[in-house]
């Protein structure tokens, strides 16, 4: 960008209040994120109000089948009860991972390490087919091994890069064709969306998007060859 751009630029942002800064600033999120996105023909739509929509979306599908249903960031449980009421089978196993420690690293101006600690509180879910497997995904994931399964759900809500990272390397050769994938912070394009976007291009999946939220904070995929 020639000096003279950057100049006029520097003077226009001293006439802007916080609030445009904050409004440029999520434009040129939202157009990188597109442009990320493109190669793989990744379209969010269609849109749904909350997570929940999403959930129940997938609820409808699968529901009565022999689900595993995997969560990687338990916090104190509320997805995992509200999983456990749509996911109906008998036979459906949910698996919680969480160390309940908070975060293992710094993630944003507003989330240290440590953040989200349950200090070592599990919750207390009423539902036999609930597991809990307390510890850092990379101590954990090495060795786990999913139980028969007819379909599977993971429920990405790690927040960081190198947790999601950690799940794909550990957990990615499981996801098959009718996989759900679900995200709970997929606009931060630094950590969830980055580490999908690594899985995507590294792996030989294809996915499609089968909805997302209005501002695209949490978006639901599906594994289809």
């Amino acid at each position: 960008m020639p000096f003279s751009i950057r100049y006029l630029l520097s003077r226009l942002g001293e006439h802007l209040s916080q609030n445009q800064i904050h409004a440029l600033k999520a434009t040129v999120k939202y157009l990188d994120m597109g442009s990320r996105m493109r190669p793989f023909g990744y379209r969010l739509a269609p849109r749904s109000a909350t997570r929940e929509e999403l959930f129940d979306l997938v609820g409808r599908e699968v529901g009565d089948r022999k689900v595993l249903y995997l969560e990687f960031g338990v916090y104190v449980g509320v997805s995992m009860r509200y999983w456990s009421q749509i996911l109906r089978h008998p036979e459906t196993k949910l698996h919680g991972f969480d160390s309940f420690e908070g975060l293992p690293e710094h993630w944003n101006e507003t989330r240290a390490k440590g953040h989200f600690s349950t200090n070592g509180v599990v919750p207390d879910v009423d539902d036999e087919r609930v597991k809990f497997i307390t510890g850092w995904f990379e101590e954990t994931l090495p060795g786990y091994q999913p139980p028969e399964h007819d379909v599977l759900v993971l429920m990405i809500d790690a927040d960081l890069y190198s947790s999601a990272k950690c799940i794909f390397d550990h957990v990615g050769r499981y996801i098959v064709p009718g996989t759900y994938v679900y995200f709970d912070e997929f606009s931060d394009l630094e950590h969830e969306f980055r580490a999908f976007m690594e899985f995507s291009a590294s792996s030989a999946r294809k996915f499609v998007v089968r909805g997302a939220t209005h501002h695209l904070l949490m978006a639901l995929f599906q594994c289809v060859a």
